[in-house]
């Protein structure tokens, strides 16, 4: 029977000699291999499906400043379209999207991050700037968790510095639907020049390229949230020493008392310059376009200059309130613009 099966094969004019081995070989495979074939089968579906990587990214980041222990924090953060870009008011958005495409970044929109810094100096827990809370819907508020996700918990802690009063920076101060503060141990800080602008009687917001509804929203708001927490505000006013190790650095035009923050350990200094500079590619290339966010804009880019120039000169290390996460870098100056130069995450 095996020779005449095979006598048949060699016959037909149709099989030829490579069909007839690729028969064979998987006629024998088949035979040879089927069992261990279906335990495989079994096996693989025993297994459990892909998990999917799809998440939310990690929202804290820790670092050291000299031997302060630091934390970055993310809040959140939005991306409005070129349209809508606050960066280079009164310039061609030809010319907003030629620097985006410069710096490989997406020219149809622009990335606007909330970073907040938290330091622990000594005995303090000291925060600079609550992010939004809610005040601008799911892109923001993010910050409460974070801190969770790092193991601390508000009441934890001890000192709020506040840089100015845009809702990016207080909004996390008060809880949305209590109005009760969410920091119940933290004592406020906000520079004196920076408070009596906001509880002026008419706080002048006329140079902002922005519709007269934003503004009065400005205003509303910043108000609203001194008033929630009167009785609590310390002021202060920079060249102060809150703590050794901490300055407070004078740089008004984003509001006119909006403040840096420079904070020292040994050989180490770390300058939080929070909202002098919003992009780290729009905002060093063109450090003398306007923002639509500045109260003072011609102030708002002697003083972004100022401190680009110092943080390049003096190789600061930076954190910025919008630099892209974990807001860590240096500047470098390059003829009359600078450039941001992304610190890498530490390994260890």
């Amino acid at each position: 029977m095996k020779l005449l099966s095979q006598n048949r094969l060699a016959s037909s004019p149709q099989l030829s000699r490579r069909d007839a081995l690729r028969l064979f070989g998987l006629a024998g495979s088949a035979a040879f291999f089927t069992p261990q074939l279906l335990r495989a089968t079994e096996s693989v579906a025993a297994q459990p499906a892909v998990p999917s990587l799809v998440g939310a990214q990690p929202g804290f980041y820790r670092f050291r400043i000299g031997s302060l222990e630091a934390l970055a924090l993310n809040d959140g953060g939005f991306a409005p379209a070129l349209a809508e870009c606050p960066f280079g008011v009164g310039e061609p958005r030809e010319k907003v999207a030629a620097a985006l495409d410069d710096a490989f970044l997406a020219t149809d929109k622009t990335q606007i991050p909330f970073n907040v810094l938290l330091v622990r100096m000594g005995a303090e827990l000291i925060m600079i700037d609550t992010g939004c809370g809610t005040l601008f819907g799911p892109v923001g508020g993010r910050l409460v968790a974070n801190l969770a996700a790092a193991g601390i918990k508000p009441e934890q802690i001890t000192g709020i510095i506040i840089s100015h009063m845009h809702a990016d920076h207080f909004g996390g101060l008060l809880d949305a639907t209590t109005k009760e503060p969410v920091f119940k141990n933290a004592k406020l800080f906000i520079n004196r020049k920076e408070h009596a602008f906001w509880t002026g009687a008419t706080p002048d917001l006329s140079a902002q390229p922005l519709p007269e509804e934003t503004r009065k929203s400005f205003i509303a708001g910043a108000q609203a949230c001194l008033e929630g927490l009167k009785g609590r505000w310390q002021l202060i006013a920079p060249g102060e020493k809150l703590l050794e190790g901490l300055e407070i650095i004078d740089a008004p035009g984003h509001t006119p008392g909006h403040i840096a923050l420079l904070f020292s350990s040994g050989s180490e200094q770390l300058l939080h310059f929070v909202d002098a500079a919003h992009n780290h590619a729009i905002s060093f290339a063109h450090p003398e376009w306007t923002l639509a966010f500045d109260t003072q804009p011609p102030i708002a880019i002697a003083t972004r200059k100022k401190l680009l120039d110092r943080a390049a000169a003096d190789r600061l290390r930076v954190f910025g309130g919008h630099m892209p996460f974990p807001s860590l870098g240096h500047v470098r100056a390059i003829s009359n613009h600078y450039e941001y130069i992304i610190e890498p995450a530490a390994i260890a």
